[in-house]
């Protein structure tokens, strides 16, 4: 029989408290989603029938097209941020080269640097590109800060792969892209959710940039459409918290079929085998 604990009774209060403190805005959210302006007023806290799902209906037909920009962009920053830190990643753990160390070093510094101090070098540079109000300036902008985390995880996971496979495949007559290709990618799949994971949060949830680098509606993401979702006077609000719930399932899709793989390379990623 399990002794008493007042330690582990405050444990689990505690628990219960955060649990409760987290999903309480995910339930006012769904239960918004679902009403109209009168039922919101009289029942905030609760549900109420009738169940507005109408409003779910104005919110898609005023957002589709937000969310298939919203996934343009968030795959073309996974697409990128992919190829840039798997090669970086695996050139760093793989070879030596002159300033091997220096450029790591001035990698991570990127880390340190707050977004919002590049937000003005960034416009100005896209800005003289002509790349403004383009898909490509929300992809290329985001990617060149995520590069750097992506990079360091994909180095310390490289360097935990054994070295003896590595040397039995060049061995065996392999060259550096077919090891790579065929032996440390297909072995790298963990890190590589990880990575494909944390960019598409930061790529579907970035509000900043794009509101600085677009204007009207045709590369617009949903992140900025949902301020202007419009509907009868009852029922406007309703639909923008619809639309809250709509622009939220993508990622909530994603992290449900993902998350094994998301913490296996998170533990992967942060220690050296």
């Amino acid at each position: 029989m399990r002794k008493f604990s007042y330690g582990a009774v405050s444990n689990q209060v505690f628990l219960g408290v955060l649990l409760v403190l987290t999903l309480l805005p995910f339930y006012m959210l769904i239960i918004t989603s679902l009403k109209h302006q009168d039922q919101i007023i009289y029942h905030f806290w609760t549900p109420v029938l009738p169940l507005h799902f109408e409003n779910y209906v104005g919110a898609f037909k005023q957002t589709w097209r937000f969310i298939g920009n919203s996934i343009l962009i968030t795959v073309g920053i996974i697409a990128c941020v992919l190829v840039n830190s798997t090669l970086a990643g695996y050139a760093f753990a793989r070879f030596q080269f002159v300033g091997k160390g220096l450029l790591y070093s001035l990698i991570l510094v990127l880390m340190m640097v707050p977004a919002f101090l590049l937000l003005i070098p960034q416009f100005i540079l896209f800005k003289q590109l002509g790349l403004l109000n383009t898909y490509w300036a929300q992809i290329f902008g985001p990617m060149a800060g995520a590069s750097a985390l992506a990079t360091m995880l994909m180095r310390t996971f490289f360097e935990g792969i054994s070295v003896s496979l590595l040397e039995a495949a060049e061995v065996e007559g392999a060259g550096d892209l077919r090891i790579f290709g065929q032996l440390v990618l297909p072995l790298s799949q963990p890190v590589i959710a990880t990575v494909a994971i944390i960019n598409a949060l930061t790529g579907w949830n970035n509000y900043i940039w794009p509101l600085v680098v677009t204007s009207g509606d045709k590369v617009r993401p949903i992140i900025l459409a949902l301020s202007n979702i419009k509907g009868p006077l009852d029922q406007a609000q309703g639909m923008q918290f619809a639309g809250y719930v709509i622009a939220a399932l993508p990622m909530l899709i994603l992290f449900a079929f993902a998350t094994k793989s998301f913490i296996s390379g998170i533990t992967a990623g942060a220690v050296k085998g």
